[in-house]
C-alpha cells in the first residue's frame, strides 16, 4: 500500500523491503489471492501496476501475468526486476485488450487516482472472464484519520464498501455476489499488529486496505 505520488521508482519500490512495507505488501497481496482462490497458469492483467511489487507476487502465486501503468518509467523500472511479468503502457480508462481476454483483473491502490473509478472498473470487468480483485484505501479506518490527505497519500480518494458496492450494482453484465475483507487495521505495523490482523481483518471493516473480489456469473 505504497501510495505516493511523482516519485523515483527505485524509491518507490524500496519501500517494500522497509519493515513495515514488507509486512503491508505481504498482507495486501495474500488476502487478495485468498479472495480470488486462482488456479496454476490462470491469466491476470494488473491494472496500475507500477514497479511491478503485485504483479510479481501474482506471478509467484501461479498467475501469468501481465501489468499495465500509464508511467513508463514505473514500467522501464519494473522490467528490470525479476519475474515473468509482460508490461505494457496503458490507462484503465481503456484497456487495449478485446473483451474477456484475461481470467482475472487486479488494480491495488491504482483505482484511488482515477478520476472516473466507475468507468474504469466497467473497463476492467469488460477484459476479465471470471471477476476483478481491488485494493483500495478505506475511509472508514485509521489509516485515513492519521494519513488521509497528507504525504504519500497526497492526491488519493479514500473509498468506502458502500461507494464500492453501488458501483458494483451498475456493473454490464451484472456481477455475482462480491466478497471484502480489510487488512492493515493498524498501520504502524508492530509485532501484535501483526499477529492480529489477519484473524481481526477478517471480521472487523475498519483497516486501512479495503479488498473485494467481484465475481462473473459463470
Amino acid at each position: 500500500m505504497a501510495v505516493i505520488g511523482s516519485v523515483d521508482p527505485a524509491a518507490y519500490e524500496a519501500w517494500y523491503y522497509t519493515r513495515r512495507g514488507r509486512w503491508i505488501g505481504e498482507r495486501e497481496a495474500t488476502l487478495l489471492l485468498e479472495l480470488i482462490k486462482p488456479a496454476r497458469g490462470q491469466s491476470l492483467l494488473d491494472v496500475g501496476s507500477g514497479t511491478g511489487y503485485f504483479s510479481r507476487r501474482f506471478a509467484a502465486g501461479g498467475l501469468a501475468v501481465t501489468g499495465i501503468d500509464p508511467d513508463p518509467a514505473m514500467l522501464d523500472y519494473a522490467r528490470t526486476l525479476s519475474g515473468p511479468v509482460e508490461y505494457l503502457v496503458g490507462r484503465a480508462e481503456r484497456l487495449p485488450f478485446a473483451d474477456n481476454s484475461f481470467d482475472y483483473v487486479a488494480a491495488v491502490t491504482s483505482l484511488c487516482f482515477i478520476n472516473t473509478p466507475e468507468a474504469a472498473l466497467q473497463e476492467m470487468w469488460r477484459v476479465s472472464r471470471r471477476g476483478i480483485a481491488l485494493g483500495l484505501l478505506n475511509r472508514h479506518s485509521l489509516l485515513y484519520l492519521r494519513k488521509g490527505g497528507r504525504g504519500g497519500y497526497a492526491g488519493a480518494r479514500w473509498d468506502t464498501w458502500s461507494e464500492l458496492a453501488r458501483w458494483i450494482t451498475r456493473l454490464r453484465p451484472p456481477a455475482a455476489a462480491p466478497k471484502h475483507k480489510t487488512a492493515i487495521l493498524w498501520p504502524k505495523g508492530g509485532m501484535l499488529a501483526q499477529s492480529l490482523d489477519a484473524p481481526m481483518g477478517a471480521v472487523l471493516p475498519w483497516g486501512g486496505f479495503l479488498a473485494a473480489y467481484i465475481p462473473r456469473r459463470l
